[in-house]
């Protein structure tokens, strides 16, 4: 499969404002999105090194884990920060991790997902599946997230060990395959009505068709305003 269209649309206009992150290495099928919650400090950069790791290493372990803390430390001065900075730093960054990897010559699609991006599996333009959420209601509860602080991560480490967090999708079998791949404002307006919404998805050629689609959707009041990245592979 090949990645046919990707972008992402800021919550707020202006450089540097989204705290999504994407990520992908055509030639080896590998691809990763990240969600860097707002709340936390400096979400925008630890989305990035998040998707980053994933591509360099897709066997997240505590090794792994504690390695991308220390990367997300290693860009600042603690001491130099003003006490509301520390006090911030201190309480750590999250983020979201979806990573798809395509194997056996494109017939089979692994994901890994920890939080609340989604991926979504068609097979024309019917949902066949989704991961790792199957309803619009289950965006409403608080996700799992990545931590910058390997004290947080425990359950991130549980849910790997569980294979919870793993879903393998076989193509072969499906005419027309096809997986979208998102952040949570946009799985979540999609679950609502996936039989009207997931043709419109497959139907954007053209970044502005996509953005035109989200501030649309944000002004009727049916898109959550929230940073809003795509990915589509046939």
């Amino acid at each position: 499969m090949f990645l046919r269209f990707v972008d992402s649309v800021p919550k707020r206009r202006g450089p540097d404002r989204n705290e999504d992150a994407t990520d992908g290495h055509a030639y080896r099928g590998l691809y990763a999105v990240s969600d860097g919650a707002s709340e936390s400090y400096a979400p925008a950069l630890w989305a990035r090194l998040v998707t980053q790791r994933f591509l360099a290493n897709q066997r997240i372990d505590a090794v792994w884990l504690r390695a991308a803390c220390g990367l997300f430390a290693s860009h600042f001065d603690r001491e130099s920060m003003s006490w509301s900075a520390q006090a911030a730093y201190d309480r750590g960054s999250f983020a979201t991790l979806l990573g798809l990897r395509f194997t056996g010559a494109g017939r089979r699609a692994e994901v890994l997902a920890i939080g609340d991006s989604l991926a979504v599996l068609a097979d024309g333009e019917a949902v066949i599946d989704s991961f790792p959420y199957a309803e619009a209601d289950e965006f409403r509860q608080n996700p799992l997230l990545i931590s910058t602080l390997m004290e947080r991560n425990a359950d991130v480490q549980n849910q790997l060990l569980s294979g919870s967090a793993h879903r393998c999708w076989d193509l072969s079998s499906l005419p027309k395959p096809r997986i979208l791949c998102m952040t949570d404002a946009l799985g979540a307006w999609l679950l609502e009505d996936r039989r009207e919404r997931l043709p419109i998805l497959l139907s954007l050629r053209t970044k502005l068709q996509f953005r035109s689609l989200v501030d649309a959707e944000r002004a009727a009041g049916r898109l959550r305003r929230d940073d809003t990245t795509l990915l589509v592979f046939q």
